[in-house]
């Protein structure tokens, strides 16, 4: 018998959902999409641009305890200028990384959540990107 299978979802904890769809959706330059009205309390979904995987916000009281063991990439031709608007839409310098030949920072949005911004990975699929004043 055979099935398959695919990522769907990446899924972010966060304790405000209508600041996270905010956030995250600035962030990503992704869109809220329908949940089912039952979930709505707490689950969000965002259409990102570029991909079929959605990012799924999840409402949580529980505490981040420590780093996280998956985190979400984002790669830019301006680090410093990606640092500085996602800086103006909530996020924080957590920790700037210079190693095995990388210049990147680890970001943490309103709930502590960590996550990357690195240099050009992928230049053409970047080249399809939105461009942020």
């Amino acid at each position: 018998m055979s099935h398959r299978s695919r990522l769907c979802h990446i899924v972010i904890d966060v304790s405000d959902l209508d600041r996270a769809v905010t956030f995250w959706s600035c962030a990503l330059d992704a869109t809220e999409e329908t949940v089912n009205p039952d979930s709505h309390r707490v689950y969000r979904r965002l259409r990102l641009p570029d991909s079929e995987i959605r990012i799924l916000l999840q409402a949580t009281t529980d505490h981040k305890a420590s780093k996280e063991r998956v985190h979400i990439d984002i790669e830019t031709d301006d680090v410093e200028a990606e640092v500085r608007r996602l800086e103006a839409l909530g996020a924080t310098r957590w920790d700037h990384q210079q190693e095995r030949g990388y210049d990147f920072w680890v970001l943490r949005d309103p709930w502590s959540n960590e996550f990357c911004v690195l240099q050009t990975e992928f230049p053409d699929l970047l080249a399809q990107g939105p461009s942020w004043d």
